[in-house]
């Protein structure tokens, strides 16, 4: 029988935990092990001396966010466990990996202040997690400190069963009252969901009269709503992958490690406030299938009947970002991809992107990220590229 590795505490409904598992069992495999997921419901402190002698694992990963039963080190009676998103208070010294909410919020004002919004406003999950109310609550901190002006959602305890709706006629009329040409930030895309419903309800238009941004970039939600919402993707995989890991390594050598944001995935939410004409979108979207096979800014405007110096102007306006930034966006987007989840050689991967030569793409990713592109993949490469990079 395979050496077995239990993920403690998973909901299979919720999105993160998915990924989470991914990048436990691509670890796993590696090993030559087998990963268990074992249900919320059957993580509770009396099932687990149980479960350490029906699967005798090599170790045990502990998921963290949301509601959870308290499963401290000594539980595990010797077992090496890892934690993801606990409370620090809980865990000493092992492994305990949570995202950096502090960079995620400076990621978020930086993307929404492309857009040179009149204002800023934080709204928080329905349900008031502590991982919420700290966004919310930092991100209000950091607009602040930048001297602009954040209006928030004031969240209140709720049912564990109240409906969606009812969260949603409340903001509603919150949201008729932002002044004009707001930029929203929404905790998660399960929150900016129920905002953009809110805000069709309100009559606020996104993204003329509100823009909206949001974290976590599930896709199937963030692309199926009205309007696609832009999202800052966190590496849920990679969490679940370092967690695993770090049972058998003694990694990471902090007990605590914050990671920080993969990317932002830009949607149709953040699209700007300015005039729409008719060709933007078009251009938007061949930017977003051709910008890694080369195309460039003088190229796309050639395109359109009208002079480089209105189709600047319009683009501007409409999205928040010159034409060539949002080129280089998708381009570095893919050389993250890239570098992430395959074994291209570093070499190879500007040709991939779009860019003419090595060293423009080495510069822009040591002025975008602050490191080398081989630092960034030792950071964050995958299951895929874990074992033979150490």
């Amino acid at each position: 029988m395979r050496p077995t590795l239990l993920y403690l505490s998973m909901i299979a409904e919720v999105p993160s935990h998915r990924r989470k598992l991914a990048g436990i069992v691509r670890y796993c495999a590696v090993r030559g092990w087998q990963a268990v997921p074992i249900p919320r419901a059957e993580s509770t402190p009396d099932a687990v001396p149980g479960l350490l002698r029906r699967f005798r694992p090599v170790g045990c990963v502990v998921e963290g966010v949301g509601r959870h039963a308290d499963l401290p080190p000594g539980l595990f009676r010797g077992v090496p466990v890892s934690y993801i998103a606990y409370p620090s208070s809980m865990t000493g010294r092992h492994p305990n990996f949570h995202f950096d909410s502090e960079v995620i919020v400076e990621t978020a004002l930086h993307e929404l202040s492309l857009g040179k919004p009149s204002c800023y406003a934080a709204i928080g999950h329905p349900r008031p997690w502590s991982w919420s109310l700290f966004r919310a609550r930092t991100f209000r901190k950091q607009v602040r400190a930048a001297d602009a002006k954040c209006f928030s959602f004031p969240s209140r305890p709720v049912a564990e069963d109240e409906p969606w709706d009812d969260f949603v006629r409340r903001l509603s009329p919150w949201l008729a009252r932002l002044p004009e040409h707001c930029a929203v930030f929404a905790v998660s895309d399960e929150t900016a969901a129920l905002v953009a419903r809110a805000a069709r309800a309100a009559a606020r238009h996104i993204p003329k009269s509100l823009t909206l941004l949001s974290v976590d970039n599930f896709a199937e939600l963030c692309e199926s709503a009205t309007p696609p919402i832009s999202s800052i993707e966190l590496d849920f995989e990679r969490e679940g992958y370092l967690a695993a890991r770090s049972v058998e390594e003694a990694l990471p050598v902090r007990p605590i490690e914050r990671l920080g944001p993969l990317l932002v995935a830009r949607r149709k939410s953040t699209g700007g406030r300015g005039r729409h004409e008719p060709w933007v979108s078009d251009a938007v979207e061949a930017i977003r299938r051709e910008a890694t096979s080369g195309l460039t800014a003088a190229a796309l405007i050639a395109r359109y009947p009208v002079s480089k110096r209105l189709f600047t102007m319009r683009y501007r306006e409409a999205t928040g970002h010159s034409v060539l930034d949002d080129i280089l966006h998708v381009r570095l987007e893919k050389a993250c991809a890239l570098l992430a989840d395959t074994d291209t050689a570093i070499g190879a991967i500007p040709g991939l992107c779009g860019f003419c030569c090595d060293r423009t793409l080495d510069a822009l990713f040591r002025s975008r990220f602050g490191v080398s592109m081989l630092a960034w993949r030792r950071k964050h490469a995958r299951a895929a590229l874990g074992r033979h990079e150490k």
